[in-house]
């Protein structure tokens, strides 16, 4: 027996990622597949011997609690319930092994603000990254989006 297809949606806590979990949510609602949203915390502060530990897991649990939300809210509006992969490391390494681990997985989306300068530098670079590793297309969601036209696009 075959595993449900799986769109895999990288989510942080801004609003583009929001307005990707839709679309994603949305397309899947559609197509009969699964979202499982992967949230990655770079290892930032492992200079701190003693309060990296402490750090990492303050980060995580105001990761998990807006992630438990933002599923609540998605769960009454659209009916679809991610699933949730929390991961620490390097944003492309994780992705990669993410996929790698998820042989259902038929979509990797991304979120794109519009008025952040760095979308314009990390999208482009994660792409080019890990297009030749995945073997799954890549979609970049414009938070501008309206849920209207989210609707029709799937």
């Amino acid at each position: 027996m075959s595993e449900t297809p799986t769109i895999i949606v990288c989510i942080d806590i801004a609003n583009a990622s929001k307005v990707a979990l839709r679309y994603s949510c949305y397309k899947a609602k559609k197509s009969g597949f699964a979202v499982q949203i992967l949230a990655i915390m770079e290892a930032s502060h492992k200079n701190l011997i003693f309060g990296s530990k402490v750090i990492a897991q303050e980060k995580r649990q105001q990761l998990e609690k807006h992630l438990t939300k933002l599923i609540s809210e998605i769960n009454q509006e659209i009916g679809v319930t991610p699933s949730i992969s929390i991961r620490e490391g390097e944003i492309m390494t994780e992705i990669i092994r993410e996929i790698k681990i998820t042989p259902s997985c038929t979509m990797l989306v991304f979120g794109k603000s519009h008025n952040a300068l760095s979308d314009n530098i990390v999208l482009p670079k994660i792409a080019q990254k890990i297009g030749n590793k995945i073997k799954v297309p890549v979609t970049i969601v414009p938070e501008n989006l309206s849920d209207d036209f989210l609707k029709r696009l799937v």
